[in-house]
């Protein structure tokens, strides 16, 4: 259970930074605005609140 709590927030930032490198592509190209939106608001959901949540919820849970 412990490695989880610490492997897990580190594939949520991998991901995220993933999703925002798939949206910031998706803008060079200008072919779909809306995939752009996509990407980059769930890349932005998975860095900014996601993995907060998961360190403090993980840290709790390790007390």
């Amino acid at each position: 259970m412990g490695g989880l709590v610490i492997l897990f927030p580190i594939i949520t930032v991998l991901v995220g930074l993933y999703l925002i490198t798939l949206g910031l592509w998706e803008l060079r190209e200008g072919v779909n605005r809306k995939q752009y939106i996509k990407y980059m608001f769930t890349g932005l959901f998975l860095l900014v609140i996601l993995t907060p949540m998961v360190w403090l919820l993980g840290s709790s849970l390790l007390i």
